[in-house]
């Protein structure tokens, strides 16, 4: 066992704590990164498999924040690449465009269909005389019709949520239906068909890296390398230890060394529940309660990567599957993101599956997993079967495959980060959302390089994230 000083300790090599090492690196302070995984990047690393190169699932970058869309771009350079936002929704085998761009206010939805959903929805709100919805699922089937809102919503959410939609109750405010007006319901659905803005998405720039997101952890770590700054990987933090409101001693394991730092500061990504449990031992009860908290359905997400002989049979990048008979909930069609990431005249597919809880489909081997997600995939002529030549599956137990601020910000969490407030040199920077993440990690190096941590706390605190949110005055809208 040895003691090491170093200026900045870095606890996780995803896309904040990489970001904050780069920005220290180069400035010229000795920093050095802890990480437990034999790579770095975390869920935003990249895939290689032969010839092609996979995100973990569906990642998306634009340019909502200025500052993080000019570090990406000074990374990566031309490899930094706008490519085409274009979503679609799968439902019984047709693909139905986000936006009406590409093929006009019927999407790609047939004809039969179409009038389908428009004799249902009017069906539905002129039935006289009903009783007060008792679900999200009945009040939405009377707002929209129950085409038109399976289709377009129901089935993906529930999957996502691992909750079915009739037996979630309303919100109080409308627990009368009395926001569901004809006249209020139509404008809003003419808006939706006309409009060119994609339902439910920023209107940005959007952008990929040539060769996956991974490609900006890789260039990141590069760079604290180059600038004299040391990565560890399969790293483990064994305790911290800390006095008067300063983290002072992190105990590490590498490899077969044990190195006990002492850090002037110390950057951290992994869970906040750990480090409570590291720093403030006497509440561990309480944090275990918490940690347990988080999420109470456990979550495991399979990604099924299918690799085909062919070109891609639709242009999207990606789709949500609303359709009930299929356990994928979305497909990425890494293609599409204009990238070196698919050879030319292949295809590389990821279907996303959502379990909860002790799922059966847990249960089965990998090639049987693969073999569902290629016949779903088959059935909704989205692949030709006998061109795919190999699979991969990877399974993710505790990930969530479509986390934001508002899920994120659970009042288990909030209990968490106002227990480790009190510790000053101690920059926590796990967040979700990609470059909010980022954001926070040159936040921390730019406040440990002024000295003003209170800049810090009010720009990208999490709990001051969550405030803003509820105000509507949340400064990276």
């Amino acid at each position: 066992m040895r003691t090491e000083q170093v200026h900045t300790l870095i606890l996780g090599a995803g896309p904040s704590g990489l970001a904050a090492g780069y920005k220290l690196a180069r400035a010229g302070f000795q920093t050095v990164v802890l990480e437990k995984d034999k790579v770095c990047g975390g869920l935003m690393r990249s895939l290689k498999h032969g010839e092609f190169i996979m995100d973990v699932g569906r990642k998306e970058l634009y340019n909502r924040l200025a500052k993080v869309d000019s570090f990406w771009s000074e990374i990566l350079g031309d490899d930094y690449r706008h490519y085409p936002h274009r979503g679609g929704i799968l439902y019984d085998g047709h693909i139905i465009d986000m936006s009406p761009t590409y093929r006009g206010f019927r999407r790609g939805m047939p004809w039969s269909l179409l009038l389908g959903c428009g004799l249902d929805f009017l069906r539905a709100r002129a039935m006289p005389g009903r009783s007060k919805p008792r679900s999200l699922e009945e009040y939405l089937y009377r707002k929209r019709g129950r085409r038109l809102t399976q289709i377009f919503s129901q089935g993906f959410q529930e999957k996502l949520d691992g909750k079915r939609w009739a037996d979630i109750p309303l919100p109080k405010d409308q627990a009368n239906g009395d926001d569901a007006d004809l006249l209020g319901t139509v404008k809003a659905m003419l808006v939706r068909a006309f409009s060119e803005k994609e339902v439910n998405t920023y209107k940005g720039i959007w952008r990929h890296p040539a060769k996956g997101t991974g490609q900006i952890c890789e260039s990141l770590a590069q760079g604290i390398v180059q600038a004299g700054g040391r990565i560890h990987y399969e790293s483990r933090v064994k305790g911290m230890e800390a006095s008067g409101g300063v983290v002072h001693t992190v105990l590490a394991e590498i490899g077969s060394e044990t190195i006990v730092y002492k850090p002037l500061n110390v950057v951290s990504s992994i869970p906040v529940e750990f480090l409570t449990q590291f720093l403030l031992p006497s509440r561990s009860d309480a944090g275990g309660k918490r940690a347990r908290a988080l999420d109470p359905l456990r979550r495991t997400v399979v990604l099924v990567y299918l690799f085909l002989d062919e070109e891609p049979k639709f242009p999207h990048a990606w789709l949500q599957v609303t359709c009930p008979k299929m356990r994928s909930g979305r497909i990425a069609n890494y293609a599409a993101f204009n990238g070196d990431m698919v050879p030319q005249g292949k295809t590389c597919l990821c279907c996303e599956i959502y379990c909860f809880g002790p799922d059966s489909l847990l249960e089965l081997e990998n090639a049987e997993i693969a073999k569902l997600a290629l016949e779903e995939c088959s059935k909704a002529r989205l692949v030709n079967r006998a061109k795919c030549f190999d699979q991969l599956v990877l399974r993710l137990p505790g990930a969530d495959a479509s986390q934001n601020r508002d899920n994120w910000m659970s009042e288990a969490r909030l209990g968490f980060l106002e227990d480790i407030k009190q510790f000053k040199n101690l920059y926590y920077v796990n967040r979700t959302e990609t470059d909010i993440a980022t954001l926070a990690g040159i936040e921390a190096a730019e406040a440990i390089l002024s000295g003003d941590r209170a800049e810090f706390d009010l720009r990208v605190d999490p709990a001051q994230l969550q405030i803003r949110s509820e105000s509507k005055a949340f400064a990276f809208r």
